[in-house]
């Protein structure tokens, strides 16, 4: 009877070693996948990243040629109507 209780521990305690043995075995393959995709995903992000500074290079240089004129005519305009405002005042105050 005891050699039987022993035998059953036996293959409980390697029953519950299986079943820990099989999520370690799973997190490991998950951390390898991982380990594996930073390094290829390295080169993509790197591409990646060039294409965007690319692509902000591009907005950069539209946004400046669109906002361009509007900024001249503004300072033009403000030019303007600075000389006029000095040259009334001028005139008011030797007048």
């Amino acid at each position: 009877m005891g050699t039987a209780r022993d035998i059953a521990l036996i293959f409980l305690s390697l029953e519950a070693l299986v079943m820990a043995l099989v999520p370690m075995l799973i997190i490991f393959g998950l951390a390898y996948g991982v380990y594996r995709l930073t390094g290829l995903a390295r080169v993509y992000l790197r591409k990646a990243q060039a294409y965007a500074q690319l692509a902000y290079d591009y907005v950069e240089r539209a946004s400046v040629a669109v906002a361009a004129p509007f900024i001249k005519v503004n300072s033009s305009v403000r030019q303007v109507t600075t000389v006029v405002q000095r040259l009334t005042r001028r005139e008011r105050t030797h007048g």
